[in-house]
């Protein structure tokens, strides 16, 4: 109860309501502001004034996400009424089963006929044409023929001109009488007639014969692309249309089945297309399998000619730190005209396929081993970014004589004397401006590209045929929101690693660091978020850091490389559906009971026909 003379406000406020989003490893904060409290009081002298105010029971909305990377196999099961079937590749089955010529003796139940003369009585007597007396038949007993034929599973043709019959053709009977040889008499006039075919008698010690004898393989051509030449039989031969090959199905092969719904009445089996290889969202899947056919094919070729070079063996290396793969081959010694070059020309390009992955390489250095009853030509090189540094590239002051951004001086870089040296650029970073004078670089054409871009955290990534560099950054996405903001590249089961090897790193946990320019240039700070960013690293200085964006690259650069890492090393095929995994793809797979995510930073091919592996250098966080 209030005293005498004290004013009391009850005010109620309007129902506050509050929206956060929890993040992992972050303080969930609740802020809003409070509707103005306004009152009209009048004021007296020595008055007690006292403001209450009801809140009303706060509420929270809250949602709470569950993101979880994890890479299950392709089971047998799926919620569809019928399960993909496996693609089975079948013969077509001939009703008539190939015969095997018999030669052991049989008793035949009927003996072969003898001619048998009788007379056939017409009312008819004077006819024009006279009868023969006797006659022989179009057709005789054909001989068995014994045909070897190495065809086992041809389909037999049964000759129709050959072949053994239980009943030997009869002789036509002569004429006691003139008998119409023209005119088909009326059948209700006559009283008697012969049979063509004598009562037989019952003989044994006959041969059997077979109705179909020995197949003899025959050539024809029947809805085939490319078949064996045949001489062209007499006679009309009609065309045969063009039919194009029907694509492979596209359900991945699988031999289990399920049936969740009793069989269709018309005997009918549905068959649906699973998905693809490429998921929705651009990931490779390969699919679980229990064996791996892989077809390999390594040639090796002088460019531009086309001139097939024998080759023994050859790998390929390259990895984030280098701007040229690496080339290595074994040749036999009679190639060592096609890899040679003349005295003062250029080292010999050639073209190395690896499963229809084109490179071009130099072959740089040459080397000749011979052992007893063996010699061999070993040779080395670079790719084709080679040919932008020592000792094809002239040392060349480079500046910028006016404001360009990084990606503009990479393309100045590429020019001699303002002439474009046939290359392209391929940018993936934040691009930054850079001030007049600020960029100054003395060297090769590929040492002046690898300041530019290694001001900002990137590297090269070289295309392995066509005259393109990529640039990269070491990180496109932090380590630490790998499982949430990145897909993966390739998604592989651990059946198709042939072998793995895991190395544990531990590097300093630093969580903030300074990145300054010179001049012209900016000092930035860069803290790991959620950190308090109590452990430095090292402060990186560099000229060409003269805006934020710069800054921040190079920065992310610094603080992603700390902390405990793995080093995964995978040996696996090179599959159709992957093909060469070049450095700079983020790769999953499940080692054990454990999922792990990384990004690949060496790549190595190792091509010993008919073996062809590809090893990665995979690096994860644990």
């Amino acid at each position: 109860m209030s005293n005498p003379g004290d004013l009391i406000l009850a005010a109620t406020l309007p129902e506050l309501s509050f929206t956060a989003t929890a993040i992992p490893n972050a303080n969930a904060a609740l802020q809003s502001p409070l509707t103005a409290l306004t009152f009209t009081a009048q004021a007296v002298t020595r008055t007690d004034v006292a403001l209450v105010g009801n809140f009303p029971p706060l509420s929270m909305l809250g949602e709470a996400r569950y993101q979880s990377y994890a890479v299950r196999p392709v089971t047998g099961q799926c919620a569809t009424c019928w399960q993909h079937a496996t693609g089975h590749s079948t013969g077509a089955e001939d009703r008539r089963e190939a015969t095997v010529h018999e030669h052991a003796p049989i008793h035949a139940r009927w003996q072969g006929s003898a001619s048998w003369v009788v007379g056939v009585e017409s009312r008819r007597t004077s006819t024009r044409v006279r009868a023969p007396l006797s006659r022989q038949t179009w057709y005789q007993e054909a001989a068995p023929v014994q045909i070897r034929a190495g065809v086992g599973h041809a389909d037999a043709i049964r000759l129709r001109t050959a072949r053994g019959s239980a009943f030997e053709e009869a002789v036509r009977a002569g004429w006691l009488r003139w008998a119409i040889g023209h005119q088909d008499g009326w059948r209700d006039r006559r009283h008697t007639a012969t049979s063509r075919f004598d009562a037989s008698l019952r003989h044994a010690g006959r041969f059997h014969a077979e109705e179909i004898q020995s197949a003899v393989y025959l050539r024809r051509w029947w809805r085939s692309l490319f078949q064996a030449a045949m001489r062209p039989l007499p006679g009309r031969h009609p065309s045969v249309p063009f039919v194009p090959p029907v694509a492979p199905a596209c359900y991945v092969p699988s031999a289990h089945l399920l049936f969740t719904e009793d069989a269709a009445q018309d005997g009918d089996l549905l068959f649906v297309c699973e998905p693809s290889a490429t998921s929705s969202d651009g990931s490779v899947l390969i699919p679980n399998r229990r064996v791996y056919f892989v077809i390999n094919e390594v040639t090796l070729t002088r460019w531009p000619e086309g001139t097939p070079v024998p080759v023994l063996g050859l790998s390929l290396s390259l990895d984030a730190d280098s701007w040229a793969w690496g080339f290595e081959a074994t040749l036999p010694l009679i190639a060592e005209a096609l890899v040679v070059p003349d005295e003062g020309a250029s080292p010999v390009e050639l073209i190395a396929t690896v499963n229809g992955t084109a490179f071009h390489v130099l072959a740089e250095n040459l080397s000749r081993e011979r052992v007893f009853g063996d010699a061999s030509i070993r040779i080395s090189g670079r790719g084709r970014s080679a040919a932008l540094a020592a000792p094809y590239s002239p040392v060349i002051a480079f500046a910028n004589t006016e404001p360009r951004s990084a990606q503009q001086l990479m393309e100045d870089v590429l020019t001699f004397n303002g002439i474009p040296l046939g290359w392209t650029v391929d940018w993936a970073l934040t691009d930054w401006l850079v001030p007049t004078g600020v960029f100054a670089k003395q060297g090769t054409w590929i040492e002046a590209l690898i300041t530019i871009v290694g001001a900002a955290g990137g590297y090269l990534l070289p295309h392995p045929s066509e005259k393109t560099l990529r640039v990269r950054h070491r990180y496109p996405v932090v380590p630490w929101d790998w499982w949430t903001d990145v897909t993966p590249d390739f998604v592989l089961p651990v059946d198709t690693v042939g072998r793995e090897s895991l190395r544990w790193i531990d590097k300093p946990a630093y969580n903030r660091v300074f990145v300054a320019g010179q001049e012209a240039g900016v000092l930035g700070q860069v803290t790991r978020t959620g950190t308090a960013g109590d452990v430095l690293a090292p402060m990186v200085v560099d000229a060409l850091i003269t805006q934020a964006a710069a800054a921040r690259q190079r920065g992310i650069a610094v603080l992603a490389d700390t902390g405990r890492q793995i080093e995964v090393t995978l040996r696996l095929p090179v599959l159709q559906e992957t093909g060469i995994i070049e450095p700079g793809a983020f790769v999953a797979y499940q080692d054990g009971g454990v999922a792990r995510l990384g990004i690949v930073r060496s790549t190595r091919i190792d091509a010993g026909l008919p073996e062809v592996w590809q090893t990665l250098g995979v690096q994860s966080y644990a």
